[in-house]
């Protein structure tokens, strides 16, 4: 009886045993699961978010290019007009206000436009009489000229306090050719208030960040606005800084030290032809809280695993398919014109670039149109803006009905578009100009707008050495077509 007992015992022992053993294995198996599909959720997340941030850092950059594009051909127009009229005093001269304020117009108040004389005197512009200029002779674009004779190029310089409003500007200069009278430079101000409103709205809420650092590690600016930090070098403490220096793009991870203690991720990209790298990034924490809550509700219900499974697939699913439709949207930001639906500046030179290439490997023709509507200015400031862009749209879309399926339209800016023709030489191309044309003069808008286009017609020569200078060619033509009456088309000679 006792033996009997005993080997009940041992027995009882070794079921308490192997079911201990079988649910330690089984448990085993599970967190040994769960730690590795959670590790590879996790990598997988990361992946995905930086994705993500590369796409709105492409979006921010195209923006910012074109801002200082701009910029550099303002400046240059205000140093030409100032060597075309070396005797005339631009502050009182009405043909150079007009041609400032039209200037500051078509920015939108992004930037105002300045000159600073030989003493280091700034004057606003389109100048106020009886206004005392400001010396900006210790700031850092006033003294980056000094001395300096070639080659000439954009400075751009510490984001700046005015001394007068109190608003912060990120200055960049450009130095006469040849100092006409008192002036020695023409510089535009990029108004950072407006500028903060753009990527605030870009930026990833409420963490995300977008910054300009120029090459030498200068903060100038950054969203969500601080002023302690603009004007700090920022090198010593984010990690992308060395990084830079050697590469185009990249991506980084800071603990956020300088700022707000925030731990991000995120990505840079540096700018062609300007000194300066677009940064964004994006809270680490914002990141992965969805993957931490899936994390702990898995934990926290793993008697019930099954429904677990299945709650966590519906909505990683979810979250998956919100994550793709963010990036085509993303994508769609980066390469097409919201307002027309043809494709922007930074798609249509990546396109025309290829094209250009296989034309000249080759030996095909390729044409280039440059259209720009005529008077568009007069019809934005007679019917208003909401009209203008209607009509701007309106256009694209009967020029788009009239092209092949491998022709490409592009709103360059403005009012301003350009048709990519492969495989189309120069007589070919004036046929399709003058359809153009004629469906754009022959129909009023839904405004009853009647607009009419002018076009410079170019084509590829053995001179050309990028598809620039194909379109540089066509915009000479366009300007020629506009002087000879608008709603003409001119061919490049």
């Amino acid at each position: 009886m006792l033996h009997m007992a005993r080997v009940g015992r041992v027995a009882d022992a070794a079921q308490r045993f192997g079911l201990i053993l079988m649910v330690g294995a089984l448990l085993t198996a599970l967190w040994v699961a769960l730690i590795v599909f959670f590790s590879v959720q996790r990598t997988r997340l990361l992946d995905q978010a930086s994705r993500d941030v590369r796409l709105v850092n492409t979006a921010v950059a195209q923006h910012a290019e074109g801002l200082f594009r701009a910029i550099e051909t303002d400046l240059r127009t205000l140093d030409l007009w100032l060597r075309a009229h070396p005797d005339i005093d631009p502050l009182t001269d009405p043909a150079f206000t007009a041609l400032v304020a039209e200037m500051s117009r078509s920015s939108r108040g992004l930037i105002d436009l300045r000159i600073v004389d030989r003493d280091g005197n700034l004057y606003t512009l389109p100048w106020v009489p009886g206004r005392e200029p400001t010396n900006v002779g210790d700031r850092d674009y006033a003294q980056a000229h000094d001395g300096v004779r070639s080659p000439r190029a954009v400075f751009v310089g510490k984001p700046v306090q005015s001394r007068v409003t109190g608003e912060w500007s990120i200055p960049v200069s450009w130095r006469l050719e040849q100092p006409t009278g008192r002036f020695a430079l023409v510089t535009c101000a990029v108004q950072l208030d407006r500028l903060f409103e753009i990527h605030d709205r870009l930026r990833y809420q409420p963490d995300g960040t977008i910054s300009f650092v120029r090459r030498d590690g200068v903060l100038l600016s950054r969203t969500p606005f601080d002023p302690r930090f603009l004007g700090r070098d920022v090198r010593s403490v984010q990690n992308f800084a060395d990084d830079v220096e050697a590469h185009d793009n990249g991506t980084f991870t800071s603990k956020g030290m300088m700022t707000d203690g925030i731990a991000r991720f995120g990505t840079y990209e540096r700018l062609d032809n300007v000194p300066v790298t677009v940064v964004v990034s994006r809270g680490l924490a914002e990141v992965m809280e969805p993957y931490n809550v899936r994390l702990r509700a898995v934990v926290g219900t793993s008697a019930l695993v099954t429904l677990a499974v299945i709650a966590f697939t519906a909505f990683l699913h979810r979250s998956q398919r919100a994550l793709r439709q963010a990036e085509r949207d993303l994508q769609r930001l980066a390469t097409t014109d919201e307002l027309t639906g043809t494709c922007n500046r930074r798609a249509f030179s990546g396109v025309a670039e290829r094209e250009f290439l296989r034309a000249r490997r080759f030996d095909r023709p390729m044409s280039l149109l440059a259209l720009d509507i005529d008077h568009f200015k007069l019809i934005n400031d007679r019917h208003g803006h909401a009209v203008g862009d209607r009509v701007l749209k309106t256009c694209a879309e009967r020029w788009m009905k009239l092209l092949r399926e491998q022709d490409l339209l592009g709103r360059l800016g403005g009012e301003e578009f350009c048709v990519l023709l492969p495989e189309t030489p120069p007589a070919v191309a004036m046929a399709v100009a003058e359809r153009l044309r004629a469906a754009t003069s022959s129909v009023p808008t839904g405004d009853g707008v009647l607009v009419t286009v002018s076009i410079g017609v170019s084509s590829l020569v053995p001179g050309d050495e990028g598809w620039a200078d194909t379109l540089e060619r066509a915009d000479h033509a366009l300007y020629v077509a506009k002087d000879e009456g608008r709603d003409q088309i001119a061919l490049a000679g």
